[in-house]
């Protein structure tokens, strides 16, 4: 069962975050875009009806691994190395129909343009009791500061909000990552503070901005 925020047929943003992954779903289909090598040599903005995300699956470890290697993706995030099996397996556990019954703890997306792979979201539950998550994401080089993740989390927000019990979704992002906190400040997310040291990157401590988004910030 498709999300119910995906568009039919079917973020440089970096992030941190987890994967794992979703059973199979079909994809939804969306209008053409102009190819890669048809645009000019700066990022042409994406029009938002040409994204769609869909819950990973098994199959999608391959472009997971991949995205994970681009300099760009791991910029701003100390992504450890993670064998292709081991993202196989991970997406392969997780079912997305538990986010809708109030259990699970880690869940992921995958993020199209036009059809094509390009990113992923994962939302990690930390308290179900109190309705608390955060949300991650990143895209691929050739996807990034075009408008992509912003339109994916467009898609996102009203299934966390309106058919789960999520009440707070926060996410961080380096204070050096300004696209991350451009895509974040455009969907309403409130800034709260810097975290400062969140954590080691290429040797040095790095501080963090901290983002939420509540279901009354959504929903006034």
């Amino acid at each position: 069962m498709p999300p119910p925020g995906c568009r039919p047929t079917g973020a440089s943003v970096q992030w941190s975050g987890v994967q794992r992954a979703f059973d199979p779903e079909p994809t939804k289909s969306v209008s053409e875009v102009p190819s890669l090598s048809e645009q000019p040599s700066s990022p042409a903005l994406v029009d938002p009806e040409h994204v769609a995300i869909r819950p990973a699956r098994a199959s999608d470890a391959r472009h997971l691994r991949t995205w994970r290697g681009e300099p760009s993706v791991r910029e701003h995030q100390p992504l450890r190395e993670v064998s292709l099996a081991q993202l196989r397996a991970d997406l392969a556990t997780s079912n997305p129909n538990d986010l809708y019954r109030g259990r699970g703890d880690r869940f992921i997306w995958i993020v199209e343009c036009n059809g094509r792979p390009c990113g992923w979201i994962t939302l990690v539950v930390s308290n179900w009791e109190h309705g608390l998550s955060e949300v991650g994401y990143a895209l691929s080089t050739d996807f990034q500061n075009r408008g992509v993740m912003a339109a994916a989390l467009t898609l996102l927000l009203p299934d966390i909000f309106l058919r789960t019990t999520l009440e707070r979704l926060e996410a961080r992002c380096s204070v050096d990552n300004l696209a991350s906190q451009r895509v974040l400040e455009k969907l309403g997310f409130a800034h709260e503070g810097t975290l400062r040291g969140y954590f080691r990157l290429r040797g040095e401590r790095v501080d963090h901005a901290l983002y939420a988004l509540l279901r009354d910030d959504f929903m006034p």
